[in-house]
């Protein structure tokens, strides 16, 4: 309705525009109106209606076809490694494999020590009288031996100042042949006035024949009491010995009628026994 006059108020003020005295006001009005109509002469719009309520969704249509398989796409990146599985049971035993090819020879070893010769065992029954040889005179001073010898050697230090120091253990071969033993080594006596004596012992005994083998070492330092430790040696032959197993010892104790010392054998050095079967010696 208020559009309806704004159009008439517009027609009525239009440039040139008269109404007709035949006419009423309504019919001119209305014959205006009708020929803007005809005219197809819009004034102004009018105002926008109010949004209508949305209708009802459609009913789904059937299914399309199925597409084409895509292009293949990149490969991605590697995951990180997973947690170890857990261990499978052992296999079966394989066959076994061939034999393998025969290794270098090996280089010799060294030549092994030789053992000590053993003891001499029983005498044997006499024989057959032999037939009767050349004549000859010799004695048996001038039988000379097959080398029978043996050494012993140590390099620790004894302090006993009466007593055993050392033993060597010895074949003897003849019955009628000597030893002939030596010591070397270092020998000391501590204090003055006082005396000690080295001596051998065989199996037990000094020996006799035909006198002991010894060394003695004494010490008088009146303005004092030096330690002097020299390296020395003592040697002799000995007669009388039996064939076979013999134990010879290294003794060390108070000289005759002197007081007893401080002894000491050996001082960082080696001390050796040497021992060596000879054959006796001549007549004098």
């Amino acid at each position: 309705m208020i559009q309806y006059f704004a159009v008439l108020m517009l027609i009525l003020y239009i440039p040139g525009g008269s109404l007709r005295t035949t006419t009423s006001p309504q019919q001119q009005i209305t014959a205006k109106l009708k020929d803007l109509c005809e005219r197809s002469i819009v004034g102004f719009p009018g105002i926008p209606g109010s949004s209508g309520i949305p209708g009802m969704p459609g009913v789904p249509g059937p299914q399309g076809l199925q597409g084409r398989d895509g292009t293949k796409g990149q490969i991605g990146d590697k995951g990180s490694q997973g947690m170890p599985g857990l261990r499978g049971d052992r296999g079966r035993e394989g066959p076994p494999g061939k034999s393998g090819s025969r290794g270098i020879k090996g280089q010799q070893g060294l030549v092994g020590k030789k053992g000590e010769r053993g003891i001499v065992g029983n005498q044997g029954l006499k024989g057959d009288k032999g037939d009767k040889g050349e004549s000859a005179k010799a004695s048996q001073a001038s039988i000379v031996l097959q080398t029978n010898w043996k050494q012993c050697v140590w390099k620790s230090e004894s302090g006993t100042s009466n007593g055993k120091i050392k033993d060597c253990a010895f074949n003897k071969l003849q019955f009628n042949s000597a030893l002939r033993v030596s010591f070397q080594g270092n020998m000391r006596v501590y204090g003055s006035s006082k005396c000690n004596r080295w001596y051998f012992k065989f199996n037990g005994f000094e020996c006799s024949g035909p006198m002991t083998i010894e060394a003695v070492v004494s010490n008088y330092w009146p303005s004092g009491k030096p330690n002097l430790l020299h390296h020395r040696s003592f040697e002799g032959y000995c007669e009388k010995i039996p064939q076979g197993a013999v134990r010879v010892e290294l003794w060390v104790g108070q000289c005759n009628s002197v007081t007893l010392g401080d002894a000491h054998t050996g001082y960082k050095s080696v001390s050796r026994i040497m021992i060596e079967e000879v054959s006796r010696p001549q007549s004098s």
